[in-house]
Order: C-alpha cells, then structure tokens, then sequence
C-alpha cells in the first residue's frame, strides 16, 4: 500500500489537534503576558503617577492622579460628620507669615467644607506647607501631607488622608481669593485634603472641582508665601520647574469655627 503523503509545513500543524491546541495556548499566554507588562492604557501605569503633576505653564493648579500617601502618614477610611451644613463657619489658617480667614461654604459644598473641618481637628495640616506657590500662574497649594516643613517626607506631591471626595458641583466661579479642594484625575473626584487658593480670577477651571470658600482676611499674607514650583516629574518647556526650590511656609495650623 503506497504511504500517505503528509501535508507541508505549516499546513501539519493545522491537522494535528495537539499542535494545534498547544500554539493556540502559547499564543494566549503570550498575549496576555504582553499586556501585563506592557504601559496602561495612555502611556503609563496608575502607579506610575501617584503625584499631583506641575501644570503647564500659566494654566491652574494640578491634578492628582492618585489618592495614596505615603506609608508614614496617618490616614483614615474616610471622614467622621463635625459640621452642620445649615451653619456659617469660618476657617483660619495660620501660617508662618500670618492668618488667612476662610469664609466656608457649607451649604455649596458640605462634604469637602467637612473634610477640611475634620482633617482640622484631627490636626492634620499642622506642619505642613504650601508646597507649590505660583503666582504666575496664579494659585498656592498646600493640604498634601508628604511635604512637612520640617523634610522628614519625601514631598511628593500626591499625598491625601486615604480617601478621595465626590466633585460638588455648585455653581461657584474660581475668582481671586477663592478655595478649592484640587481635582482628582479626570474623574468626578477631588482629594480629601489638598486645597488650593486662587491669585487671581481662572474661570477656566470652573467645574473642574469644588469651591468651598473664599478669602475674607489675608491676602496680603498669600502674596507673600515664598513662590515654589517643586519638580514631581523631569523639567521641560512646559513646567519650568526647580529641582531644589527654597522652603515652602509652614502652615502652623487650621481652626475652623462657626461664624
């Protein structure tokens, strides 16, 4: 009887189940190890980014990407109730240049407003800095609890209390004077402690996160913190930032009040 003639290569591997079964299986395990290791979906793991990222040049503040602090720093699962949202208060922050006094909008934003109210009683923001102060670009930022004035923190820009806060959307416009609690990613989120104090008017950043009040006494100590824009990520045209930028201004404490 004449033998049966084998079909070519690669053809073979088509009629022989358990080749065939075996490259399909390699095939997947090699996908799937190409998308584990390979970068997130735009050019970088999450973990890649958990800082607050310098903005462009003359654009507002930052945003987070990524709610973690460092090891070192307490954290709490989230904040505990300490304000009534039918109630005017006041919030003072006292810093090494003098007092900024916060008029809160409870009513417009009652998460973030008791946010900040419970970080303040838990003394959370004492020791900390303004850690970016940029008048050209007209906002200072502080609340991340990496950057402690005394350095014993890496700063890194991206520090949070462990939570993350829901975006209150109420309406309020980012005029000079005015508080924020910075944008987490580009999601519908805001961090649980970093704040920041508008220079001057930004109607650009209008619903991009939560006003929670406006500057009723001080702004003239705000024109006087030391003006820092700390590198998180390599300088470049964009973000002329500085390796090693003069000391940020210690905030000595934050006390918030009824009014």
């Amino acid at each position: 009887m004449p033998r049966r003639t084998r079909p070519p290569f690669p053809l073979n591997l088509i009629f022989n189940i358990r080749a065939f079964y075996l490259t399909f299986i390699v095939m997947m395990i090699a996908s799937l190890a190409a998308v584990g290791l390979g970068p997130g979906l735009f050019g970088g793991s999450s973990r890649d980014t958990e800082r607050l990222k310098p903005p462009p040049e003359g654009t507002g503040p930052p945003t987070t990407t990524s709610p973690t602090p460092a090891v070192s720093v307490k954290t709490y699962d989230r904040p505990k109730q300490v304000i009534d949202s039918d109630k005017g208060y006041l919030a003072t922050i006292k810093t090494a240049k003098g007092d900024v006094v916060v008029q809160l909008f409870a009513k417009d934003a009652p998460t973030a407003v008791n946010s900040l109210a419970f970080l303040a009683e838990e003394g959370f923001y004492e020791g900390l800095t303004f850690h970016i102060v940029r008048p050209e670009a007209g906002f200072a930022l502080a609340g991340d609890p990496t950057c402690d004035a005394e350095g014993e923190l890496r700063c890194t820009g991206g520090g949070g209390p462990g939570y993350v806060l829901p975006l209150e959307e109420n309406g309020r416009s980012h005029l000079k004077g005015f508080v924020a609690m910075a944008a987490v990613g580009g999601g519908n989120t805001v961090s649980g402690s970093q704040f920041y104090i508008l220079l001057r008017d930004d109607p650009r950043l209008d619903g991009r996160d939560t006003v929670i009040g406006r500057v009723v006494e001080g702004m003239a100590v705000l024109g006087s913190l030391t003006p820092r824009n700390p590198c998180f990520e390599p300088p470049s045209a964009e973000n002329r930032c500085k390796p090693d930028p003069p000391p940020g201004d210690q905030i000595l404490g934050i006390t918030v009040q009824e009014a």
